[in-house]
């Protein structure tokens, strides 16, 4: 049973209007209309863990005024916010198997008036959940990064614990404000610039991260599993390989489920093993960020967690 009132707050700088068209028969294709974007689909999986998520983003013109509807379908608690701009859209074309972009819009600019009230509504449910997730600005984003810093100080100050999924600008953005108790990454993110990662570089970059701030990491590795460092102390999670039939979102899936690890204080290994059996879950799933509570808990059993030293 969710909680009686929002136990996660997740921000989104952008949430898009999602058009997906799938085969469908010989003469006409399935058409799938959604909200989407990185902070819908932890939204989404935080709330299938049977916590109670609310989605804080801003929201504007004609797909602000479709997402707003959408939104509400799901029953997600969204705390929106009204600007003046269009919000982003984007069509997909997955009739091919593979997904194709067709076309996006770029995320509005947002006044200062509008980045006023997004931060406000932000930090004002984050101090009443007790747990916020940041997410990072997609592709075309302009939000000021000193958003993100001042985030980073003001949870901090209110004792809010923080969960991000975030990388470059908006992350030493963020450390700068304030420290962040759990940072997911993936090793493609986090080797930006750097040409291919082995684990040494990726142990490297995550001690990197920690004396900036980062209390707690995980990094997601693909068909390698995951590497985490909690506190420290240096872990290893691998599991089966499962057939993939979408990778993208399982990264969300993590950053949900580490999340909920935060909110019901489970121990680092239970939490990395349940957060790599939500990206799992994920990949058999067309749907971004929609894998069943059901198939996490079991596939927590395949997980394989080992400390690899400090």
């Amino acid at each position: 049973m969710p909680p009686a009132r929002p136990s996660v707050c997740v921000f989104a700088p952008a949430l898009f209007a999602t058009v997906t068209v799938e085969s469908g028969d010989d003469e006409f294709s399935d058409i799938h209309f959604h909200p989407g974007g990185q902070g819908f689909w932890v939204a989404r999986m935080v709330r299938e863990f049977d916590e109670r998520p609310i989605l804080c983003a801003p929201v504007g013109g004609e797909a602000g005024e479709v997402l707003r509807g959408l939104v509400a379908a799901t029953r997600l608690d969204f705390g929106a916010v009204q600007v003046s701009g269009g919000s982003p859209s984007y069509i997909h074309d997955r009739r091919g198997g593979d997904r194709v972009e067709v076309a996006m819009t770029r995320s509005p600019d947002l006044s200062r008036h509008e980045m006023d009230d997004l931060f406000g509504k932000t930090l004002r449910h984050a101090i009443g959940a007790g747990v916020c997730v940041l997410t990072g600005r997609p592709e075309g984003n302009r939000l000021d990064p000193d958003f993100y810093r001042r985030l980073g100080a003001d949870l901090a100050a209110a004792e809010v614990r923080s969960v991000g999924d975030l990388h470059s600008e908006e992350l030493e953005a963020f450390l700068e404000g304030g420290p962040l108790d759990v940072l997911k990454v993936s090793d493609e993110d986090l080797g930006e610039g750097m040409g291919d990662t082995n684990e040494d570089d990726v142990w490297a970059a995550i001690e990197d991260l920690r004396r900036a701030g980062a209390r707690a990491v995980v990094v997601s590795r693909g068909s390698e599993g995951a590497v985490a460092s909690f506190g420290g102390v240096r872990m290893r999670a691998t599991m089966p390989q499962l057939e993939v039939v979408d990778h993208t979102g399982a990264g969300d899936s993590m950053t949900a489920a580490l999340a909920v690890g935060v909110v019901r204080q489970l121990s680092p290994d239970d939490a990395l093993r349940w957060a790599c059996a939500a990206g799992a879950a994920n990949v058999t799933r067309h749907g971004l960020g929609s894998s069943q509570a059901e198939l996490v808990e079991r596939l927590t059993e395949l997980v394989t967690v080992e400390e690899v030293g400090r």
